[in-house]
């Protein structure tokens, strides 16, 4: 399908809303009834457990009582047929590995929905959403007096009688429980310590670990109290052990477990002999929307204050700034902190922010409770998966926001644009596995040199090769309200940077447009070269391909104000068949490109390198199968805002007369696929 003059995704996406309501006005169901672990599989561990063939998705859960009152979606709130769309398009694994996605409204279980490794009766690995549980435990101490408030800013140690103060370390009398509980103990002990300390796990029993760690830290100074994610629950966890009758197992079974109706669970137990603080304890989903339903109660269950009103509104309350780290405002994610424990961020929809307070357990195991819209989300997940708070904002929030809900009696509610619907010629954002990027639109016969947004996504531009250089063979796609239209005009195309290359030439931005080509010097005008791109750092480096040559790439650095002969990139980057198609990072840290090699899934694969504290390139790795295929994956490169892949993808078509040809479609995903895989991530 060709390009036309005057295409408005608007019309496509309202096609698209109402095929999504007939859809699912017909069937919202893919299995009938809740899956339920088998005894086998109760059995395994969970990396073991098969995944589901079909999802489970309810808009109207079942009473099973267990103490969770349960209602209907778009009767009891929520937009049914958005929120709906958004569980199919994570049956349809759009955002990853989900295992759940559950929604309680106004006290009211109304959306309950289990897929992959997913079952209502399973416990799940919580990860870190463990260090919650542990804050509640504390401040059900609190509640019962067994420590006051006042506690919390004093020294730690002296709670724990057990410990020898002469052998601790300059500084121990720093931590306090407030400290731990907002990961700034100032506690200093590295990993390979930690395995050392696990060689001889006899010094670790009861207080000896709190002992060993304290022993064992590098001093404990102002500057060292900062916010780090480590294992500071654990101290907190030794507090509880120390003042509650009995120990903090049996005290967190009877004080919150039971009364919470929570009976299907583990915990892990730590080489102390103490229920593990920070991790390894598992709930079934529906346990966990109990949680949430504790905290967004402030501490009341069922009519009876198990945690003091004032511990909660601190815990959850914002602390220590965490905005730089974790913010993701592309997706609505802004203003994060850190509480006791707990997470905040503000969540944006509907032209309003709105403060989440999170469980947060790695990869996806959260619980996400949003008081002003009377909401607790539950989701469960393993990896590899899309950020479930970022899938929150942008795809359940709308549903709940002032316009989006539904009206007693109502079915659906009202169906309005995506939230996103304004943004990226309003595509729906991809996760971790690459999709079509407009399809029918961008993906054409013809356009298939490239294409990328202008400043503030206001714009989006495209090439035709078979029409030569740039100007006026480009296409324009203006954002004009909340709609793109297509404009063939040159002049109007933009980028965030000031030059657009174009083999061994550029064009820059002038006060009254863009200028005429210019060379890049007579270094890059060499006739045995073919250069097919350039790619530029924000420090002026030029990385490019030469077909010419077998296919090989080259590098060109600034150095002392000098531009430097093109060298040819090592062995990590020129092998396989060919090597084309180069980008570097904007601050140099990475390098991706394509490349035809035996390992590799088709025809050609995206690859990416990370430059190494010597300033060397690090070997060479495949993006892998969420991103590469059997065809040829290609010519990629990142979005101005740095959130986006985007590549080409050419599959080879067989005509009627038996000949064949390639059709290429832009495709594009979330550069977390690039972050995950560089050395140090987490994932």
């Amino acid at each position: 399908m060709n390009i036309r003059k005057g295409i408005r995704i608007s019309k496509i996406l309202l096609i698209a809303n109402l095929l999504t309501q007939s859809t699912v006005q017909a069937q919202d169901l893919h299995r009938k009834t809740a899956p339920k672990a088998t005894a086998k599989e109760a059995s395994l561990p969970f990396a073991e457990i098969p995944v589901l063939r079909e999802a489970f998705i309810n808009a109207s859960p079942t009473d099973n009582g267990d103490g969770i009152p349960v209602g209907k979606l778009g009767i009891d709130g929520g937009n049914k047929a958005m929120i709906i769309e958004m569980a199919q398009d994570i049956a349809g694994g759009k955002y990853g590995n989900f295992d759940s996605y559950l929604i309680s409204h106004k006290g009211k279980l109304i959306f309950e929905s289990y897929y992959r490794k997913g079952r209502i009766d399973l416990p799940h690995p919580q990860a870190s959403a463990t260090k919650a549980y542990t804050s509640m435990a504390l401040g059900r101490a609190i509640g019962m007096g067994y420590l006051t408030m006042a506690d919390l800013d004093k020294p730690l140690i002296s709670f724990l009688k057990d410990l020898k103060p002469a052998k601790l370390v300059e500084g121990a009398e720093r931590v306090t429980l407030r400290k731990a509980l907002t990961m700034r103990s100032g506690i200093r002990i590295s990993r390979e310590q930690r395995d050392e300390f696990e060689k001889k796990p006899r010094k670790l029993k009861g207080q000896g670990h709190v002992q060993t760690y304290l022993e064992n830290s590098a001093p404990i100074t102002a500057a060292s109290q900062s916010f780090k994610y480590q294992y500071d629950p654990m101290l907190v966890m030794q507090v509880i052990e120390a003042v509650v009758p009995g120990s903090a197992e049996d005290f967190i079974k009877k004080e919150l477990l039971d009364k919470l109706g929570i009976t299907n669970y583990s915990w892990g137990t730590e080489l102390s002999g103490l229920p593990k603080a920070g991790s390894y304890s598992s709930m079934t989903s529906r346990d966990m929307i109990k949680w949430g339903t504790l905290a967004i109660d402030k501490g009341k269950w069922n009519g009876e204050q198990l945690v003091p009103q004032a511990f909660m509104a601190t815990a959850t309350s914002k602390i220590v700034d965490q905005r730089a780290e974790y913010d993701n405002p592309d997706m609505g994610v802004t203003g994060t902190a850190y509480g006791y424990l707990w997470w905040q961020a503000d969540l944006s929809a509907g032209g309003k922010t709105y403060l989440s307070k999170s469980a947060r357990g790695g990869s996806g195991q959260n619980i996400i409770v949003i008081e002003e819209l009377d909401l607790v989300i539950v989701t469960t997940t393993h990896r590899d998966v899309d950020d479930v708070t970022a899938v929150t904002a942008t795809r359940a929030l709308p549903a709940f926001v002032q316009g989006n809900t539904a009206s007693p009696g109502s079915n659906s509610g009202q169906d309005v644009p995506s939230s996103t619907a304004d943004r990226y010629l309003g595509q729906k954002r991809p996760g971790l596995t690459a999709e079509p990027f407009a399809p029918g639109m961008i993906s054409t016969k013809g356009w298939v040199l490239g294409g990328d947004f202008g400043p503030n996504s206001k714009e989006f531009y495209m090439v035709n090769p078979h029409q030569g250089g740039y100007a006026p063979k480009v296409v324009v796609f203006r954002k004009e309200g909340r709609t793109w239209t297509q404009h063939d005009f040159m002049q109007t195309h933009t980028t965030d940077s000031n030059r657009l290359y174009r083999r061994n030439q550029y064009i820059e931005r002038t006060a009254t447009g863009w200028s005429e080509m210019k060379s890049l010097g007579p270094m890059f005008e060499r006739e045995d070269w073919g250069i097919m791109r350039v790619t530029a750092s924000k420090k002026g480096t030029y990385v490019f391909d030469d077909y010419k040559s077998n296919d090989i790439i080259r590098i060109s650095r600034i150095k002392d104000g000098k531009r430097e002969t093109p060298q040819l990139l090592g062995k990590e980057i020129n092998v396989g068949k060919w090597t084309a198609h180069p980008n570097i990072a904007p601050d140099e840290s990475y390098l991706i490109w394509d490349s035809e090699r035996e390992e590799g899934y088709g025809d050609s694969d995206i690859y990416v390198t990370f430059k190494q504290p010597d300033g060397s390139w690090g070997k060479a790795i495949n993006l892998g199968d969420k991103v590469n295929s059997e065809h040829a994956d290609f010519s990629s490169w990142i979005s101005s805002d740095g959130k986006y892949l985007f590549f080409w993808r050419s599959v080879k078509k067989t005509r009627a007369d038996g000949s064949t040809y390639n059709e290429s479609g832009r495709y594009w995903v979330s550069t977390q696929v690039i972050e995950n895989l560089r050395p140090g991530s987490k994932l």
